[in-house]
């Protein structure tokens, strides 16, 4: 099955949740806000958080400066 994330279609498997896809692209989930379908996800659902044929996730990436 596919995905579209952050605008580019990417395969994954069909019981991946978000936190398998942190992993994929190793991201540390506490330096990103994660949406899905326009709603935002909360952190403590990521593990559980089952991903669906031709969902949109967007992921943001949190920097520092100053």
């Amino acid at each position: 099955m596919y995905i579209v994330l952050n605008g580019k279609k990417f395969e994954i498997h069909k019981k991946d949740t978000i936190h398998h896809l942190l992993k994929k692209f190793d991201i540390k989930s506490s330096k990103v806000a994660i949406e899905v379908n326009k709603v935002v996800i909360p952190r403590e659902k990521y593990r559980n958080f089952k991903l669906s044929e031709k969902d949109r996730v967007e992921i943001v990436t949190f920097i520092g400066g100053g």
